[in-house]
């Protein structure tokens, strides 16, 4: 999708650096029904994007419940082996250090997981909103481009006699 977005600007890049150059102004004049098919094709791709961001915030909400879910089996894990050493007075501490262990391993992996799962979803959104970015700042330079050139057309001398004779 990213690609594809990319492989439109390029094409657009290539019909303005390949069309016709306007004698002493620097100016390309380029086919504007061209321009407006590859910015249709990629307002198309842009929502590919959005699913790729909406679909790193599911799988962001999967790995944080995943994570739960175990931290919770390894406290009952822990609940249970605690239980079970209750006989004895010196068992019984030995079971609480071995059970508070577990509860604070379980917590540390769950933090651990929560936040790799924010910093990865955030380095994707971050990847996401610059690709949009560049490709925004892309179409808005082009359509600037397009209007300047659209204004030098209409205030060349000659084109309005040209279009009164018609």
């Amino acid at each position: 999708m990213e690609s594809d977005i990319l492989s439109l600007l390029n094409e657009v890049e290539e019909i303005v650096d390949h069309g016709p150059k306007i004698p002493m102004t620097g100016k390309v004049l380029v086919d504007d029904t061209v321009i407006f098919e590859l910015l249709d094709r990629v307002r198309a791709a842009l929502p590919e994007e959005l699913t790729n961001a909406k679909w790193v915030l599911k799988e962001r909400e999967r790995i944080l419940n995943e994570a739960q879910v175990e931290a919770q089996r390894l406290m009952e894990r822990g609940k249970n082996y605690v239980d079970k050493m209750a006989v004895e007075n010196e068992v019984v501490k030995q079971a609480q250090s071995y059970g508070e262990d577990i509860v604070r391993q379980a917590q540390t992996f769950a933090n651990e997981v929560k936040i790799g799962a924010v910093q990865y979803a955030d380095e994707m959104l971050q990847h996401v909103e610059q690709s949009l970015y560049e490709t925004l700042q892309a179409l808005r330079k082009n359509r600037e481009q397009l209007k300047g050139l659209a204004k030098e057309e209409r205030d060349q001398p000659g084109n309005y006699e040209r279009e009164k004779g018609e």
